[in-house]
C-alpha cells in the first residue's frame, strides 16, 4: 500500500505540474496550530459526512482562525448561514472532478495551495472514504486530520488523527494498515446541533400539515433519495400491516424515487412524504412527528447520522442487518431498538407490531425505551462531547 500510495503521489504531483504551472509550492513554519483549512468539495451540503465537517470548523473558530473550503457545484447556504460567524469560506470552481481514484481535478480555482499560500495554513481538516487523493495527496508538509467514512486506509505520513466514525470502519482500515494506536481512533460522526426546546411543537406543526392526529402513532424514515440505497424492507413490512393498524402511519423525508413509485403504482396507504432540505429546523420537524424510526438502507450504516437524530429526540429504533456496513448495530440494542436480519420482511413487520403494541398498551415500558433511546444517543452522538474531543486534538498537534 505504501508504494501505491508513493506512485500516485508521483504521478499526481508530475500531472498537477503540467496543468497548473504556476503553483507554488508551500512550506508552512514551524509554530503550533494557529490556521485551519476545512476542506471538502461538497462540503456545504446537508449530508452526514459533511455536517460533521461543518461542526469541527464550528468547534474550532472561537480558538483558532479557520478557513473552509468548498466546492461551488453543490452546497446548501443555509448550512452557511448557521455556521460560526468566524468563519472564512473560500467557494472554488472547477471543471471536472474524476469520479476514479485518485480524483483528478481540472480548472481549480482557487487552487488548494493557493490558499495555503495566502492564510499560512499549518493544519488541514478533511473527509474520504479513507484513501489519501487529490489535491491534498501531495501536500505532505501539513499535518492533516482525516476522517475516514468508509474505511478504506492510508499511510499518507502527514495525516495525523485518522477518525474512523466508527469501530466497524476503523477495524476495516485496519485489514491493510495494522494497528496505528496512536493515529487511529474512533469518533462516531456527531450531530449537527442538538435537539431544539421547540421540537415538539415543530413535529405537531409537520403532522398538521398531514392531517395527522395527536394520538395516532407515526413511522419515520429519513436519509438520501438514492435507487441505490434503497432497501425495500421498510416499505414492504408497512404494506402488511397497514391495513390492521388504520391510526398508523408512515412519514418519510427525502423519498427514493422507486419508493415514490412503489407507493403510487401500489397504493399503499398513509405514506406521506417529505421533500429533502438542509433546513435543521425540517429535520427537526421530521424526528418530532414521529414516534419510531423504521430506518432502512439496502448499504447499512457506517454511522448512522439519521438514526443519532432519531435517537437525541428519544424515538426507538425499529432497522434491519444490511448486505454491507453494520457499524449501526455496535451501538444499538434491546433497550432502544428491534432488528430484523437481512430481507426479513415478515419480522420487521412484527418489530413494528410490537412498537404499536407497546406504544398503546404498556406505556411504562415505552417509556423506558424512549428514555433510553435518549441516553445513547447522548452518549454516542453529542456534539458537545465531539466538539471537545477534536479542540484537545488540535491543541496536541
Amino acid at each position: 500500500m505504501k508504494v501505491r500510495e508513493w506512485y500516485w503521489r508521483i504521478r499526481m504531483a508530475r500531472w498537477e505540474k503540467k496543468l497548473y504551472p504556476d503553483l507554488q509550492e508551500y512550506t508552512p513554519a514551524k509554530n503550533k496550530v494557529k490556521n485551519i483549512l476545512v476542506y471538502h468539495i461538497s462540503g456545504l451540503s446537508f449530508a452526514g459526512t459533511e455536517k460533521c465537517l461543518q461542526l469541527i470548523a464550528d468547534s474550532l473558530a472561537e480558538e483558532y482562525r479557520v478557513i473552509f473550503m468548498y466546492g461551488d457545484k453543490t452546497f446548501a447556504d443555509e448550512r452557511k448561514q448557521a455556521m460560526h460567524p468566524n468563519i472564512v469560506f473560500i467557494p472554488f470552481s472547477y471543471d471536472t472532478n474524476e469520479i476514479a481514484v485518485p480524483h483528478r481535478m481540472t480548472g481549480m480555482n482557487p487552487h488548494i495551495k493557493e490558499v495555503l499560500q495566502e492564510h499560512d495554513i499549518d493544519l488541514i481538516v478533511t473527509a474520504s472514504p479513507g484513501y489519501s487523493h487529490y489535491p491534498w495527496n501531495i501536500i505532505t508538509n501539513i499535518p492533516i486530520i482525516l476522517v475516514n467514512i468508509f474505511g478504506a486506509p492510508t499511510l499518507q505520513k502527514n495525516v495525523c488523527k485518522f477518525i474512523g466514525i466508527s469501530d466497524t470502519v476503523r477495524l476495516h482500515a485496519q485489514q491493510w494498515t495494522g494497528e496505528l494506536p496512536e493515529r487511529d481512533i474512533t469518533m462516531y460522526a456527531p450531530l449537527a446541533k442538538e435537539p431544539p426546546e421547540n421540537i415538539r411543537q415543530l413535529g405537531a406543526d409537520l403532522r398538521a400539515k398531514f392531517n395527522i392526529p395527536e394520538s395516532d402513532f407515526v413511522f419515520g424514515r429519513i436519509g438520501r433519495n438514492d435507487d441505490a440505497i434503497f432497501d425495500p424492507i421498510g416499505i414492504r413490512a408497512w404494506q402488511k400491516i397497514a391495513p390492521d393498524y388504520p391510526n398508523t402511519h408512515y412519514l418519510i423525508m427525502s423519498p427514493p424515487p422507486v419508493l415514490v413509485d412503489i407507493v403510487k403504482n401500489e397504493s399503499v396507504p398513509r405514506v406521506h412524504f417529505i421533500p429533502p432540505s438542509a433546513s435543521e429546523d425540517d429535520v427537526w420537524a421530521f424526528h418530532g412527528a414521529i414516534n419510531a424510526m423504521a430506518h432502512f438502507r439496502r448499504d447499512g450504516e457506517t454511522s448512522g447520522v439519521a438514526i443519532a437524530e432519531s435517537l437525541m429526540v428519544g424515538n426507538p429504533i425499529i432497522t434491519h442487518r444490511s448486505h454491507i456496513w453494520n457499524a449501526h448495530l455496535e451501538y444499538l440494542n434491546e433497550s432502544c431498538a428491534l432488528i430484523a436480519d437481512t430481507d426479513d420482511v415478515v419480522k420487521y413487520s412484527e418489530h413494528m407490531k410490537t412498537f404499536i403494541g407497546l406504544h398503546k398498551q404498556h406505556p411504562d415500558r415505552w417509556s423506558e425505551m424512549q428514555m433510553s433511546s435518549k441516553r445513547i444517543g447522548a452518549e454516542n452522538f453529542s456534539p458537545l462531547v465531539y466538539s471537545d474531543n477534536i479542540r484537545n486534538i488540535v491543541a496536541n498537534i
